[in-house]
């Protein structure tokens, strides 16, 4: 018999090694892109710099090198209960993946972290695929995936979204500095992620909706952005440590959140003390009618859309979020009725029933949303938006 009290237990963890001057790097593509759990390192080894993570019962420990080399055949294997759902994140942060012999009661593949170690991803089988949970907000996100997954390379090339006044107006409210770590939540095509790498250090794109994130890389690297990352992220459950962004930027988003109360809850957990929120979205008049209207028409353009909140109830949010709100404007934008239905793929009967019940509004609603028609036919009609700067 053996000595049973030298025989090994298992694996207690597995390391990883970047290099010593990308260390930033690394911990975004960990924590960020593979969404690992950070935990604290032994303070006797906290000088050392890298990350552990937490990863299932195990923990990986992310090394760092002066005399860097990847390991492109020893790797690490990580067991997913979704690897549909794990490609996607890893394809739209634009990793390479490669499909490797497939095992008996495995599905599998392969790809490489940004310094080029080899990392493998398997699903059992057996097991089924991982949600959002259940319920009404699991409907909510299935819809805003399927709804902007379609409609991902028109938000790219949206002239509203690519070179709105209010674009200008946000960069210039937020003030980002070479010296800011900035995240840009539910980025759609990246048009705000993009004009924050031009004056910040490092900006997160993140988004719900991998094919919209992936379509917002290709824009934001084909304009020649370097220091962006690419990370799939819920606004309701953030893959960031408490603490890490000097600045957090959302824009034209937040009414499609299933638990808007939670993600201003999120927004303020991962900016640093005295860090800025930057946000703007569509509002709804603080008359009861005239909100009805606007939610109503909105909802039934895009299935996915929840609800634009009057500024009164962002003020409570913000508040109850522990954010101080230092500046607030409201602006009208007219939206082309054509263009606006097209960008989400309306129906043409649902698009025409839309447009009859809006020329046969009330007049005070057609006054308040500057209904304008020609020759009996719909042209374009204006609804307000916020925009608001406040400090944790």
């Amino acid at each position: 018999m053996g000595d049973e009290t030298a025989s090994i237990l298992g694996f207690d963890h597995v390391q990883v090694t970047a290099p010593r001057a990308a260390e930033e790097r690394a911990k975004q593509f960990y924590g960020g892109v593979l969404g690992l759990r950070e935990i604290p390192k032994p303070a006797a080894l906290a000088g050392r710099g890298g990350a552990w993570y937490q990863c299932g019962d195990l923990q990986l420990h992310l090394g760092l090198e002066d005399d860097f080399a990847p390991q492109r055949k020893a790797h690490p294997a990580f067991r997913v209960p979704d690897l549909e759902a794990v490609r996607a994140r890893l394809e739209a942060a634009g990793c390479p993946i490669a499909v490797d012999v497939q095992l008996p009661g495995v599905r599998r593949f392969e790809a490489r972290d940004p310094f080029g170690n080899r990392l493998e991803f398997l699903q059992r089988i057996e097991e089924g695929g991982a949600g959002d949970g259940s319920g009404e907000a699991a409907g909510v996100k299935a819809r805003v995936r399927d709804q902007f997954g379609r409609a991902a390379e028109a938000y790219v090339t949206s002239a509203g979204h690519a070179r709105g006044d209010d674009l200008a107006r946000l960069v210039e409210l937020a003030a980002p500095t070479k010296e800011d770590v900035a995240l840009d939540v539910s980025t759609g095509g990246g048009h705000t992620a993009l004009a924050l790498a031009a004056r910040a250090g490092r900006v997160v794109a993140s988004d719900l909706t991998p094919r919209m994130l992936a379509a917002a890389r290709r824009f934001i690297v084909g304009a020649g952005a370097t220091n962006v990352d690419y990370v799939v992220a819920d606004a309701e459950a953030l893959p960031f440590l408490d603490e890490t962004f000097d600045l957090v930027t959302v824009r034209i988003a937040p009414h499609h959140y299933a638990d808007v109360r939670r993600a201003a809850r999120e927004m303020a957990r991962v900016l640093k003390t005295g860090g800025r929120l930057a946000l703007i979205d569509n509002i709804a008049p603080e008359d009861a009618a005239l909100d009805r209207h606007l939610n109503d028409w909105e909802r039934r353009r895009d299935p996915s859309h929840v609800r634009a909140y009057t500024v009164g109830e962002w003020r409570d949010f913000l508040a109850a979020a522990g954010l101080r709100v230092v500046h607030l404007e409201t602006a009208r934008k007219a939206h082309d009725f054509t263009s606006w239905t097209e960008r989400m793929r309306m129906p043409a009967a649902e698009r025409d029933a839309l447009a009859r019940d809006i020329l046969a509004a009330p007049p005070e609603a057609r006054d308040y949303f500057d209904v304008t028609e020609r020759d009996g036919r719909l042209v374009s009609f204006g609804a307000y938006y916020m925009l608001c700067l406040a400090l944790r």
